[in-house]
């Protein structure tokens, strides 16, 4: 029965260092799609200061993070403004911008 269980746990720590090892040095290749997260912001959103602070943990630098203004109440926009200034990836935008944002991120040029 120990030898199930010390295996297993060899197993469980192999597989954890291999996800240490591909979550902290895997890097995006250059020619990758872009690809972004949107976090809305409703002035009625009692957990929206975590959500950002969830977003910035997980985002690690690697993604454009657009945050879109729906009904912000001041406190929320600070906290937008805040947080833009410290990502250099981030944006914050009202709902009428976000058409035009995603037809200039994603839009593709014409080969001649």
């Amino acid at each position: 029965m120990d030898g199930i269980i010390i295996t297993v746990a060899v197993v469980l720590g192999v597989i954890a260092f291999i996800e240490i090892i591909s979550l902290f040095f895997t890097i995006p290749l250059e020619n990758s799609p872009p690809y972004v997260t949107v976090l809305p912001v409703f002035s009625e959103d009692e957990q929206f200061q975590q959500r950002l602070e969830y977003i910035m943990q997980k985002s690690c630098g690697r993604i454009n993070i657009i945050i879109v203004d729906y009904s912000a109440n001041p406190l929320q926009k600070e906290l937008c403004r805040q947080f833009t200034e410290d990502n250099p990836d981030a944006v914050f935008i009202s709902s009428n911008e976000l058409e035009k944002y995603f037809a200039e991120t994603f839009a593709i040029s014409e080969k001649i």
